[in-house]
């Protein structure tokens, strides 16, 4: 963090925006003036939040400036999640420097401020993004940070042996300042190009990462319960225009709305189903999908079945019990025989945490009330399940990635089906169980998974047969590997 004493250095915060303002003047004729004022006071506080090396900036900054609504979301643990999630933006990122004027946008009807950033730890580009509430004194109801990659310039063209030479210093460079701790694969169509891993997957015991070891998936689970739905269909057991409710008893739910949801819609996102509002947490202990069944009656529908992407766990935990029920095994029994089996991912699995399965990471997250890393295994659940918290390693999941593409989980048709975006479904970057982009690296299949002290993802980049994997068992470790990844394909 910088040195700068406080006062000095808001000072020098205003100056440092008031000079970018006039460099990009072109940018902020677009703002009045009170715009710019605002815009500017916003970014000015975040930034004076996100420099100062005093223990309790984070604390005020969300004090002072996060609207009530927000501290009191998450069921009243809105400020407690801010404190926490800003001061691992901190630790992770070490200084983040402004690098734009601030500007100040209506989006939706709301205002949002924004401004690019450089962080001195990963070496990218991020955007912050403040959502500002609809009266005065605008309070902030949102706080996030985004990749904002540079646009990229026509340049030397790299070979693959020089791309993976780059790839490998940048994630040994991560992980020396200690904000990278996982494994990472990348393969092309001939086999494994690089794999490495850092970190620790037990700090207490000081257990290093090995490219064996076995780290949380979160929501990359998703993509084997899609997978296993499709198989059912395949086998013409059921049909994706199927009705939920004839799986699942309709009674569960608190609205008959409910009975207009199809399979099709919970393996796109978009069923409607809004963020539960469950009476506890012991929820995190259940082992076994049908102990969920009277969180049901919880479930809000916040759209109308198929109207927009809505995200849902509940619905990848629904299509869960519809598995369950059709095939008359038990969720973790199918995916078991039907997609690790099939693939020869011997070492993948939802193994309940508090038992004995070896060379398992921890995730960790920074806590600011300890000032230190944390376990994260006394806040997710304790098993995982058809929405996420499964185990794998990088190289069971490249199994996996080349058995998907080679057809042996599903047929050609379905295959196609489940990596596909559904726009007419409105899912523009969804398919079923995979998201799915297209840009300047083609179009890029896979799933991230991320919560806290875990940041996953696979990405199978199609036009160029290359498949990245990189698992991560603390807050964002992934997401700089991946972005300098994309960055580097470019130039392929």
């Amino acid at each position: 963090m910088l040195a700068t004493p406080l006062k000095l250095h808001i000072v020098l915060v205003h100056c440092w925006i008031a000079m970018l303002m006039l460099l990009q003047s072109g940018l902020a004729m677009a703002m009045s003036e009170d715009d710019k004022v605002l815009a500017g006071t916003k970014i000015a506080a975040a930034m004076q939040m996100l420099q100062s090396d005093d223990a309790q900036a984070v604390s005020r900054y969300v004090d002072n400036e996060l609207h009530p609504d927000t501290l009191q979301s998450f069921a009243g643990s809105g400020r407690e999640r801010y404190i926490a999630f800003l001061s691992d933006i901190k630790r992770f990122h070490r200084s983040l420097q402004l690098e734009s004027a601030p500007q100040l946008e209506l989006r939706n009807g709301l205002q949002q401020v924004s401004a690019h950033l450089r962080s001195a730890n990963t070496e990218l580009n991020y955007l912050l993004q403040l959502n500002l509430s609809a009266q005065p004194p605008f309070k902030v109801t949102m706080v996030d940070l985004f990749d904002a990659p540079a646009k990229t310039t026509a340049g030397a063209k790299l070979t693959r042996p020089q791309l993976v030479r780059q790839l490998a210093d940048y994630v040994d460079r991560l992980a020396g300042r200690g904000v990278f701790s996982g494994a990472v694969l990348f393969a092309d169509e001939q086999g494994v190009l690089y794999q490495s891993a850092s970190g620790m997957a037990d700090l207490r015991f000081q257990v290093p990462n090995n490219v064996d070891t076995r780290f949380n998936l979160a929501s990359m689970n998703k993509m084997f319960t899609a997978i296993s739905i499709l198989q059912l269909a395949q086998a013409n057991k059921l049909s994706l225009q199927d009705k939920l409710v004839r799986y699942v008893n309709p009674s569960l739910f608190a609205s008959a709305d409910f009975q207009h949801i199809t399979l099709q819609q919970l393996l796109s996102h978009t069923a409607g189903i809004g963020w539960p509002d469950y009476p506890d947490q012991l929820h995190n202990q259940y082992r076994q999908l049908q102990q969920f069944r009277p969180l049901l009656k919880h479930l809000p529908l916040s759209a109308k079945p198929g109207s927009r992407y809505m995200y849902s766990n509940e619905g990848m935990l629904l299509l869960g019990m519809v598995i369950e029920q059709v095939s008359g095994l038990s969720y973790d029994a199918y995916v078991q025989q039907h997609i690790y089996a099939k693939a020869g991912m011997m070492a993948s699995g939802n193994f309940d945490i508090d038992g004995v399965t070896p060379n398992m990471a921890m995730g960790y997250t920074y806590s600011a009330q300890l000032q230190s890393m944390q376990s994260n295994w006394f806040v997710h659940g304790v098993k995982g399940n058809s929405a996420g918290g499964g185990y794998s390693t990088v190289g069971d999941l490249y199994k996996f990635a080349k058995a998907l593409t080679g057809y042996q989980l599903l047929s050609a048709e379905l295959t196609q089906a489940a990596i596909s975006a559904k726009p007419e479904l409105n899912a523009r970057s969804y398919g079923y169980g995979f998201s799915v982009r297209r840009g300047s690296n083609g179009v890029v299949v896979g799933h991230g998974g991320d919560f806290i002290g875990i940041s996953s993802g696979l990405r199978i980049y199609r036009d160029k047969g290359l498949v990245l994997i990189v698992l991560g068992n603390q807050n964002f470790a992934s997401d700089p590997v991946f972005a300098k990844a994309e960055a580097l394909l470019q130039q392929l």
